[in-house]
């Protein structure tokens, strides 16, 4: 952890300089000042709702770090200027307040339970809305969970948070950004379901890892057509706002946090150890040439076994640091962060390394003309080749019956000598390995409060992402590959960039009861993407590793380019009325290049309305009722998420021989369609928000109703024609869905609080229709009426336990102990036509639940967080160790004669000559996070001069409570690496 730091102090003081002593000084300035002023003797009380006395609260002289905590009675005393000031008055579980204080002598200050205000402002894209003005389905993520747990990336804080949201960890590792993400579940078959993420303003495409979360400010996820359509085709799948930090006008303000904590394997498969997979192996019947071999039968004798997964693991770690400045004056406002992340993962060379610095700046050059500028620049290291899991060479199969190392201690090029077509799964630890990405991501922006019409203005929003990435690889003699290859190197090169300009027109006018908000948008957006690859094979020696290309005995480049454009034009209008008749009326037209020459281009009209029921004068006589509003919405969202190049038919290289001299060819590798155009949505959503008792009960309900028609989607076709698939405009799908959401304040009082945030969905979906004709298509278990990923296939339908069983059964060559398959049909024999229905892979039902209960500056976070009603296939069940038993198996309860009543089926190679795969209900409920914090009093800060000082302890990933007998029921390889479980401690401090 100290290198960590000191690399920490290192970049930091190279990124910043001498500027960031600059703003120190400057920011103590007023403290200075203010200590040398005259000052008075103020004192007060501060209570809660019931008028109790509130201990513990903060009373901070706003622009100072002079501030002091109250007692147990709620009373404070505090030195103020005597030419009076502004109190600054909060306490944890409640909305901030602010006092001016002039001559007065003492102050009685109520606090209200801290809940969503109706005023509080929300990002909606290209601009912001009153959270009462809202018509479309718009979500903010609880800023606690941006706060108080220190999160890798964006993804873990959203996880489980919003209703709606389904975000899927489909690996472990150290990095954490194998993820899947959906908006209100699957409408697409083959084209992508990734909802967009717009950062400051703009498109972004990079990694969601490479975001990072100690820069973010706030998260709404648009998920409804009318919230979404601003953005058009790229808003089809739902859109993610991420807005960053910013600066405020005052004093300059200093924080820094960091954390450290370690990480640690939550699960295991139970795989046999040494004696039992050599007793296994000597067992298994129907095993030609399956006998142990001289290498394993001299470890067996030995004693010596391996445990792989002892081997490929280690107790990982995640530390980082961040300093973050900001601060500003009437005319311009700065914050600028940076931060440092290393994490260790559990797997061994498991390395993931983020550096990022972000400025930002706003100036208000004249009272007319604004400038914004928001940047990250940041550098990932990926290097080293972690131990293998998954393939053949992987720790989940590899035979405990070899030895991992050579006498000399050495990595042993082959574990198994007599089996030479695996290697080591420790082999990756040997390869020199660089992997290096460099990233900018820049918008800026430029507006213009036009004179001649109050206001009417203009902005013009730029963004610019470019990313390079410097990958090299080499496998030397000491590695299977290498040896064989005699030295294998790849060196990778790649460049990808994205500009976007946006021209933004908007107009608001407020005229009686009359509000009006008119929004236009002209804008183009450019991506594009270059790679260089070259292999080289067969090397004199392993001494130079990759800077010896031009040795090699076989070169092999490739180069792959592709660019595609996004042209759009938006309106959009908001009226509303006496704030309780709320109208939002949107159109845009996109056009895509990598659509026919003749279809490029789609319109995406909708409509919202909304109705403050509460604000009509009928509703006053209901106190208990804060706020009740009704949400409808229609409208049509486009969807062009394939590749740049699907219209247009392809040829690939393909080389021949002409005499003795080879050439190079080419042949059609893809068929074009020249009318090939927008997947459409259209969605419908009713929606229902609600406050009762002083908003200390808050939610809301949404129905949904989305129907995808002229769906991308790969459709096989005759190979006649030379080609297998093309991918058309053709099939329907429909999705539904119920969202509910629900905040609790159920305790506040007398300084205790605890709050409940709940949240739930149901989601399902199905597919209308595939070609026209009504058929389903079952070679790519395609069903009209059953869900787009839906598990088709024979049932397991348990186990012959006697020979009387097996006479008279469709199975009649099955033995005792031979797996039974379900006759489906009833016809009398086993084949395709007895697959049958068995689960759908994705999850129908998903839920949050979070609880906070806060005393006096201690608060304890607990969030859990699951999935319903989704089956996943077991492979750790299966004996997949090939005829020779070339593999591990999992620990099973095998049958035998003498265990009739054994869980699994014999310990015989033709057991399972149907090869049935085991389906299991993958619903599970995890401890997610536990987050136990302490906000130190301001009293006791002001001796050290700082402004706030915050510990915590945090765990994640503490506890699951499933059926699923697999690795873990949500990763989607059970073959990979494990979930990790991660325990950290940290500290944040504000001057």
């Amino acid at each position: 952890m100290k290198m960590h730091f000191y690399a920490f102090l290192i970049g930091f003081r190279t990124a910043l300089g001498r500027g960031l002593v600059a703003w120190s000084i400057l920011g103590l300035a007023p403290v200075i000042g203010l200590a040398q002023a005259v000052t008075r003797t103020l004192t007060g009380t501060v209570t809660d709702a019931d008028n109790a006395g509130l201990p513990g609260a903060t009373v901070v002289l706003k622009g100072t770090t002079t501030g002091v905590s109250t007692d147990a009675s709620g009373r404070f005393s505090l030195a103020v200027p005597s030419g009076g000031g502004t109190l600054v008055i909060s306490s944890l579980g409640f909305a901030a307040q602010e006092v001016a204080v002039t001559k007065q002598a003492a102050v009685s200050v109520r606090l209200a339970a801290e809940t969503t205000a109706l005023s509080d402002v929300v990002v909606v894209g290209y601009g912001t809305q009153k959270k009462s003005d809202l018509t479309g389905a718009v979500v903010s993520i609880n800023k606690e969970r941006l706060a108080q747990l220190p999160n890798t990336n964006i993804a873990q804080a959203l996880q489980g948070s919003i209703p709606g949201l389904q975000i899927n960890n489909n690996a472990g590792g150290a990095e954490q950004n194998s993820v899947t993400i959906l908006v209100r579940g699957r409408s697409s078959i083959s084209a992508s379901t990734t909802p967009l993420i717009i950062v400051d303003g703009i498109p972004y495409t990079g990694s969601i890892s490479d975001i990072n979360p100690s820069d973010v400010e706030s998260i709404e996820v648009l998920k409804d057509a009318s919230a979404a359509a601003i953005y058009g085709s790229r808003g089809s799948n739902g859109v993610i706002l991420v807005s960053t930090k910013q600066g405020k006008n005052g004093q300059v303000r200093i924080t820094y946090d960091a954390f450290a904590g370690i990480q640690q394997l939550t699960n295991r498969p139970n795989l046999l150890t040494g004696p039992e997979f050599y007793d296994f192996k000597k067992n298994r019947a129907n095993t030609p040439g399956g006998s142990i071999s001289p290498s394993e039968q001299a470890i067996y004798d030995a004693g010596t076994y391996t445990d792989w997964y002892k081997e490929a693991t280690r107790q990982g770690y995640r530390a980082q640091h961040s300093l973050g400045v900001s601060g500003g004056g009437d005319k311009a406002t700065f914050y600028v962060g940076a931060t440092y992340l290393a994490v260790g993962g559990v797997a061994v060379n498991d390395n993931y390394k983020r550096y990022t610095l972000r400025p930002n700046l706003n100036v208000q050059v004249t009272p007319w003309l604004n400038f914004s500028s928001a940047s990250q620049l940041s550098y990932q290291n990926r290097a080293g080749v972690s131990a293998d899991f998954a393939g053949e060479q992987g720790a989940n199969f590899f035979i405990p019956l070899a030895n991992p190392y050579n006498a000399d201690g050495t990595l042993a090029v082959y574990a198994w000598p007599e089996y030479n077509l695996a290697g080591n799964p420790l082999a990756g630890l040997l390869a020199r390995d660089v992997n290096n990405t460099y990233r900018t991501f820049t918008t800026n922006s430029l507006r213009v409060d036009l004179p001649f019409v109050k206001g009417l203005s203009y902005k013009i929003n730029t963004g610019v992402e470019l990313q390079t990435t410097n990958r090299q690889t080499y496998y030397g003699r000491d590695t299977r590959i290498g040896l064989e290859g005699r030295g294998i190197a790849t060196n990778i090169n790649s460049l990808d960039r994205d500009f976007t300009l946006e021209n933004i027109l908007t107009y608001a006018h407020a005229f009686g009861k009359h509000n009006l908000n008119l929004t236009g948008l002209y804008s183009s957006q450019s991506n594009d993407s270059d790679s260089q690859q070259l292999i080289g094979k067969g090397f004199p020696n392993d001494v130079l590793t990759n800077y010896q290309m031009n040795t090699a005995t076989l070169l092999t480049p490739t180069s792959n380019f592709s660019k595609q454009n996004l042209e759009s034009q938006m309106l959009r209008v908001n009226y509303g009325y006496d704030s309780r008749y709320l109208l939002t009326l949107t159109a845009r037209r996109d056009g895509y290049s990598g659509f026919g020459v003749d279809t490029k281009y789609g319109i995406f009209p909708s409509v919202a309305v909304g109705w403050n029921i509460s604000r009509e004068a009928f509703m006053s006589k209901f106190d208990f009722l804060t706020n009740l509003k009704l949400r409808a919405s229609y409208g049509l969202n486009g969807n062009q998420a394939v590749s740049s190049y699907q219209s247009l038919a392809t040829l690939a290289t393909r080389q021949y021989l002409n005499g003795t001299t080879i050439l190079p060819g080419y042949v059609p590798s893809r068929l074009g369609n020249e009318k090939l155009s927008w997947e459409s949505t259209r969605s419908a959503n009713a929606g229902l928000d609600f406050g009762f008792l002083d908003n200390r009960i808050q939610g809301s309900v949404d129905v949904y109703s989305r129907q995808t028609y002229d769906l991308l989607l790969f459709r096989n076709i005759s190979s006649v024609q030379g080609f297998r698939t093309i991918i058309q405009n053709i099939g329907k799908t429909a999705n539904e869905g119920v969202e509910v959401g629900i905040t609790s304040t159920n305790l506040s009082r007398n300084g205790l609080t605890w709050v409940t945030t709940a949240n739930g969905a149901y989601n399902a979906n199905r597919i209308v229709d595939l070609y026209g004709d009504g058929r389903d298509d079952p070679s790519n278990n395609w069903f009209i009426g059953r869900p787009i990923r839906t598990i088709y296939d024979l049932e397991y339908g348990g186990i012959f336990r006697s020979a009387d069983e097996v006479t008279g059964s469709p199975q009649p060559t099955a033995r005792p102990g031979y797996v039974r398959v379900l006759d489906a049909n009833g016809d009398g024999k086993i084949n395709s036509d007895d697959r049958t229905f068995q689960g759908n892979l994705d999850p129908k039902y998903t839920y949050g639940l979070t609880n906070t209960v806060a005393y006096k500056g201690l608060s304890l976070m607990v969030f859990i967080q699951g999935v319903a009603s989704v089956t996943k296939e077991n492979p750790l069940e299966q004996d997949a160790v090939f005829t020779d038993v070339r593999r591990n198996t999992t620990k099973k309860d095998w049958w035998t004669p003498d265990n009739p009543n054994a869980a699994h089926w014999a310990n015989d190679a033709n057991a399972n000559t149907f090869n049935i795969n085991i389906y299991q209900d993958a619903s599970f409920a995890r401890l997610k996070d536990v987050s136990l914090a302490y906000q130190v009093p301001a009293s006791l800060l002001q001796y050290v001069k700082m402004a706030s000082l915050k510990v915590y302890a945090s765990g994640r990933n503490l506890a699951t409570f499933t059926g699923y007998k697999g690795l873990d029921p949500e990763l989607s390889n059970q073959f990979g690496l494990p979930m990790q479980r991660e325990y950290l401690v940290g500290f944040n401090v504000g001057f």
